[in-house]
């Protein structure tokens, strides 16, 4: 178990929350028998003030060894992303029946994968169409692909900003040439730094994502590529440390071999507060948990609040929201959030266009938990963005064992609060991920300890010591207690 150290201390709890991100709420009853006209056509979404849109591309040229989610490989002009398309397209055209899914006017969209830049222009312009044709995109603030820098063109730039696409975004990783070789990135810094350059010739906003605390990095290591990353002239970038129980067997082989030992998370946490001092010296700020963004010239940092508001990506705020909101996704194994339900589609991508194409149908998974999620908002919008709208929660329907929790956070400066909202401070950014997982209910926290208790067992991966240096709890102390892991996790 992890415990919350009460006192004046930098080290807030006695153990690291191993795993970043997840979906919430994660307990309920599966709905085995329903059908998306059963859900679809009965859902309820008169209490639900915002929605954003999800498509999952599940392609890939080559397969990053950092990454376990549901991709397979592809490469632009494949027969099997013709079809994928076609079946993508058709199921827009059957959600957009149900008036539950197109009532609301979209506020962002994200093209996710898989990597989205497989696909052909046409493709890209077809699937766009699709789009307009069928929801209502006056309230549209972002819209995003992820790209990877090989598959970029000027001729794909064109058909994503004719679509709407305001905001780019790269996986880069590493600038390391050991960890791009373990990471298996097969594009060269050349290209990379050719497409980052198209990019902002394209589009409002580019950002790229960096991973550390990866195994045998050292400060020397790591400060290379964080100064590298600030030089490459993007708006925003999203730091990661890496959560080694979702990433490849393969990878950790390939640390064994190089002989790369795991750094414990002690020193993963040293990494991020270091990240912290030498990016907003550089005239940085954190957006969010991981993300920091550019500042004019001659804007310093704040430290209240902490978190900028000058910016935010705002595909996260449907994802680590309020209940109020919602977000629908498309495509094989994309997952849709509404009110008490998660809904995931067909996970197979084979048998998802498959029954598209030859029946005008698809399969979806349907979770209803016990009721809607009113403490959404406490449990990840606060830890994440730094700041909680108290007029967005109906704190009459708030668990009392949650509150109790965001009592002991204030009074251990990990928030504050005043008569509009809470905020995150600097030492509650450091532990904004454990704050997620200590204000989850006690039933959900038992889901993500038994999925890391599974998730450590797995043959092959290795992870560091997670628990934190002196002082320990004192005996008998009644700070409350949480353990580790996440269901539907991704690795960064």
């Amino acid at each position: 178990m992890v415990s919350l150290i009460p006192g004046k201390t930098l080290i807030k709890f006695d153990e690291q929350f191993p795993v970043y991100n997840w979906l919430y709420p994660m307990k309920g009853q599966d709905l085995d028998t329903t059908s998306h006209k059963e859900l679809y056509g009965s859902l309820d979404v008169s209490g639900i003030r915002g929605r954003a849109l999800y498509f999952h591309i599940p392609f890939c040229e080559t397969i990053c060894t950092f990454c376990t989610l549901n991709r397979g490989l592809g490469a632009e002009g494949d027969e099997a992303i013709e079809r994928y398309v076609q079946a993508l397209i058709k199921e827009i055209q059957i959600k957009s029946r149900y008036a539950s899914v197109t009532s609301l006017p979209i506020t962002a969209i994200f093209f996710g994968g898989g990597t989205p830049t497989t696909l052909t222009a046409g493709q890209i312009r077809r699937i766009g169409q699709a789009i307009h044709d069928h929801f209502d995109l006056s309230a549209l603030e972002e819209f995003t692909f992820e790209m990877e820098v090989k598959s970029i063109t000027e001729e794909k730039c064109e058909a994503m900003r004719d679509i709407g696409l305001n905001k780019a975004r790269f996986g880069l990783q590493t600038f390391d040439p050991q960890y791009r070789e373990l990471f298996n990135i097969t594009a060269t810094l050349d290209q990379t730094y050719a497409a980052a350059e198209m990019l902002r010739r394209h589009f409002d906003y580019t950002s790229f994502d960096i991973i550390y605390g990866l195994h045998g990095q050292t400060v020397e290591r790591f400060t290379r590529d964080v100064q590298q990353a600030l030089d490459m002239g993007t708006d925003t970038i999203e730091f990661y440390p890496i959560t080694n129980l979702v990433t490849q067997a393969s990878l950790h082989h390939g640390y064994v071999r190089a002989g790369l030992e795991p750094l414990s998370f002690m020193q993963k946490m040293s990494l991020t507060m270091y990240l912290n001092e030498y990016v907003r010296a550089a005239g940085w700020q954190q957006h969010n948990g991981h993300g920091y963004l550019r500042l004019p010239d001659g804007e310093a940092p704040t430290t209240e609040p902490f978190i900028t508001r000058r910016y935010t990506n705002v595909y996260n705020k449907f994802f680590w929201a309020y209940h109020d909101v919602d977000l629908m996704g498309f495509g094989n194994s994309a997952v849709s959030q509404s009110g008490e339900y998660t809904v995931m589609n067909d996970e197979n991508r084979a048998t998802y266009t498959k029954r598209l194409l030859d029946d005008g149908d698809f399969k979806i998974n349907v979770t209803v938990a016990d009721g809607v999620p009113y403490e959404k908002g406490i449990v990840f919008h606060l830890p994440y963005f730094g700041r909680l709208d108290k007029s967005r929660i109906e704190w009459d329907r708030i668990p009392s064992e949650i509150t109790d929790r965001l009592g002991r956070l204030a009074a251990e400066g990990l928030i504050v609060e005043d008569a509009g909202e809470y905020r995150i401070t600097e030492l509650g950014w450091i532990w904004y991920v454990n704050m997620m997982y200590y204000l989850s209910p006690e039933s959900d926290q038992r889901i993500l300890d038994d999925f890391v208790a599974l998730k450590s067992r797995v043959k092959g991966i290795t992870d560091g010591e997670r628990g934190m240096a002196l002082p320990l709890a004192p005996v008998g102390s009644d700070a409350g207690s949480m353990g580790g892991g996440a269901p539907w996790a991704s690795s960064f």
